[in-house]
């Protein structure tokens, strides 16, 4: 870390949680020079700069209580014109008004003098320096609030630098006001009470002359120091009813924040850089420009990091796929010792069988035979029952024979293979039944006729044309066609007769169709 000041800098490293050694260089031209030959030695590690300087301005404004690029339009206008020459600048928005329109308090300040700290940004530049933030030490000031114990809304803490001098920083309710650093005369060649009880006094009165301190509570003033002069402190200083003084030990402050070492001045750079280091603060000052090469740092190591990830899941499902194929060769290796076993049980037990004059394969394929035949033997008997069903209300009509098929196409012809074609229905029936599609089909062609049949042709196609109906309503009726009628009535045929001639029969044929399974 590069600790900057006015008039010295020096640098701190950071080693296993701890604070290395140091190095002290001068704000000049041969200071610089002396600093870059300590780069040129030393390996590049992230850097960051806390900074104690006179240059440092601190504004509270308002602004509407915008978003987005508006905010950062009003931001920017703020800034041009309170800080228009330096780019180290920062803006933090500490909540809203809670009167009015209730706008954004903004916090800004500044490095007014950019010239303080530009060579040293460029020198780590220059080396390729990885630079993580600048940071402003009255403002860092806030993070050792926690070492107190304060009952009052109004603190001021008093600490010296060896670097810079004796530094004072103001907070509200936890909120920083205002800070105010004063040069210090060479520690050792005079006393330092009489200057840090005139600058309390002063810091006092300018804080009065602001309103910024209020009367519901005391102001308490925080000496972090040691040695003499603390002790010095505590006899200068008196409590009254709207001031009360408190006197910490640095090296009980040192033993807080962890670090194992006592110091015998009253300097505070050593808490102030452990803190700072142990846990850093996130950049204030430094642009885009000056942190280039820590950004490229930072994502050289995330892509070394998403690599090493990368490779250890691919090494997992390496390993995963190692194991699940020994797994899948032992299964394989034990099923063929398996297959093997049996294999051979079953030859044993095939040897032992009688000869048959068929292998077992065979038997097998014609059992299964059987079995399809059982299932799907076919009788007569259903369609028999439909038809005795309908001429149990025709008495007239006698049975004369039935020749019966069973069959998977419900068109095909009696007594050959081909399918029926070319029937016409001589009766006045004109369309089959159309019934649903099935997987087998019973076909029966049967010849009846008429008993005691008095010649009326009329009558008696109406009764087999009434018979036809009948039949139709029976259950699993696919299609009946009426084939034959006593007397042919087609068109392509002359109808003659003389008033002498009796007819004695009067003979029909019909076509039945039933479906056999569930339908489809």
């Amino acid at each position: 870390m590069l600790f900057l000041s006015t008039y010295k800098a020096a640098v701190y490293h950071w080693h296993k949680g701890a604070i290395g050694s140091s190095y002290m260089f001068d704000v000049n031209e041969e200071g610089r020079q002396a600093f870059e030959r300590y780069l040129l030695e030393t390996p590049r590690e992230t850097c960051h700069i806390l900074m104690d300087v006179y240059e440092e301005e601190y504004k509270r404004e308002t602004i509407p209580h915008v978003f987005g690029s508006d905010r950062q339009a009003l931001l920017q206008r703020k800034i041009n014109r309170l800080f228009h020459d330096t780019a180290y600048v920062s803006t933090e928005v500490k909540g809203r008004e809670e009167r009015g329109r209730r706008d954004d308090r903004i916090f800004l300040s500044a490095i007014t003098n950019p010239e303080l700290i530009t060579p040293w940004v460029k020198l780590l530049d220059r080396h390729k320096v990885p630079l993580a933030g600048i940071n402003s030490l009255p403002l860092f000031t806030q993070s050792l609030l926690g070492f107190f114990t304060a009952s009052s809304d109004q603190i001021l803490i008093v600490s010296l630098q060896s670097i810079s001098g004796l530094r004072q920083t103001f907070f509200y309710k936890n909120e920083f006001r205002v800070s105010r650093l004063v040069q210090m005369p060479r520690f050792g060649t005079t006393s330092y009470v009489p200057h840090i009880t005139e600058e309390v006094d002063k810091i006092m009165r300018y804080l009065n002359s602001l309103r910024l301190t209020s009367e519901d509570s005391p102001l308490e003033i925080y000496f972090l120091m040691a040695g003499e002069l603390l002790t010095d402190l505590q006899k200068a200083f008196h409590d009254s009813h709207m001031v009360r003084y408190q006197y910490l030990d640095l090296n009980t402050l040192l033993e807080k924040s962890g670090l194992p070492r006592r110091v015998n001045t009253p300097f505070c750079d050593q808490l102030f850089v452990h803190e700072f280091l142990k846990k850093p603060p996130a950049n204030r000052y430094a642009t885009g420009q000056d942190r280039r090469y820590f950004s490229l740092r930072r994502m050289h190591h995330s892509m070394i990091a998403a690599g090493v990830i990368l490779f250890a899941s691919c090494a997992v499902w390496t390993g995963l796929n190692f194991m699940d194929a020994l797994t899948l060769k032992q299964d394989s290796l034990a099923a063929e010792q398996k297959t093997l076993f049996y294999t051979q049980r079953y030859e044993q037990a095939r040897s032992r069988l009688p000869q048959t004059p068929v292998e077992p394969a065979e038997l097998k394929v014609a059992v299964e035979i059987v079995q399809t035949l059982k299932d799907h033997k076919s009788t007569p008997l259903p369609t028999v029952q439909a038809i005795s069903n309908a001429l149990e209300r025709f008495p007239s009509i006698r049975l004369e024979n039935i020749e019966w098929i069973a069959t998977t196409n419900p068109d095909q012809a009696m007594g050959d293979d081909k399918p029926l074609s070319g029937i016409q229905p001589q009766s006045p029936i004109t369309a089959p039944v159309a019934g649903p599609q099935y997987s087998f089909y019973h076909v029966a062609m049967f010849n009846a006729h008429l008993e005691n049949f008095d010649g009326d042709y009329r009558e008696g196609i109406a009764t087999i044309n009434e018979f036809t109906e009948i039949l139709r309503t029976q259950n699993a009726v696919y299609d009946i066609r009426i084939i034959k009628l006593p007397i042919d009535v087609s068109s392509t045929v002359n109808l003659q007769g003389n008033t002498q001639s009796v007819a004695t029969e009067a003979t029909f044929s019909i076509r039945l169709v039933m479906g056999v399974g569930n339908a489809i």
